[in-house]
């Protein structure tokens, strides 16, 4: 008779087994051999045929379950997250509002020194707002 551990190891290998559903391994050219993996659970088994990975792809994940029930998994083989990498809201540069739009513009160098002395750009926006008007 099984033990209450083997029990509760045959449960959730069930269970698992239920959640991955049919056991479809696929041809990996790069490495020569058949793989399959599911995205619920951190296994993976390749092996050189079809028969051989359906075989011994569910032993992996039964050991892995006793892992798992034994507390024996590093912190991270489970953990969900998010993606974000700590983005918490508010972190960041903050935006800048009011800011003027700019364009590029190539000028004379004589001009140019001109324009960059102080208050220029001032006196050149009166004379331009009065010229539109």
């Amino acid at each position: 008779m099984a033990s209450k551990d083997e029990k509760e190891i045959e449960k959730h290998l069930l269970m698992a087994l239920d959640e991955i559903g049919e056991i479809k391994p696929w041809f990996d050219k790069s490495f020569k051999t058949w793989v399959f993996f599911h995205d619920l659970y951190p296994v993976e088994y390749s092996g050189d045929t079809e028969e051989e990975v359906i075989k011994n792809y569910p032993l992996y994940l039964r050991e892995f379950i006793v892992h798992r029930l034994q507390d024996r998994l590093a912190p991270l083989m489970e953990k969900k997250t998010k993606g974000h990498g700590g983005k918490r809201i508010g972190s960041g540069r903050p935006k800048k509002e009011g800011k003027e739009h700019k364009v590029r513009v190539y000028l004379p160098s004589d001009i140019a020194t001109w324009i960059k002395q102080p208050g220029t750009i001032g006196n050149i926006r009166h004379f331009v707002s009065a010229y539109k008007n």
